[in-house]
């Protein structure tokens, strides 16, 4: 397949109009998902308020 001037344009046409979809479609997900905390965070702040005190006060040694 030889690709022509018009050719061309119709497929970056295409391929920017799926992008632009998907743009579109990723930041209505984001708005409406939950927040999720990072793993690094998760890491270095526990479980949560959530979690039961342990007796000393200090965290357990891995």
């Amino acid at each position: 397949m030889e690709w022509t001037p018009e050719s061309l344009k119709a497929e970056i046409g295409y391929r920017q109009a799926a992008l632009r979809e998907d743009a579109a479609h990723y930041r209505v997900s984001r708005r409406t998902s939950p927040v999720k905390r990072s793993w690094w965070r998760r890491l270095g702040h526990g479980s949560g308020p959530e979690a039961p005190d342990t007796g000393n006060g200090h965290r357990d040694a891995a």
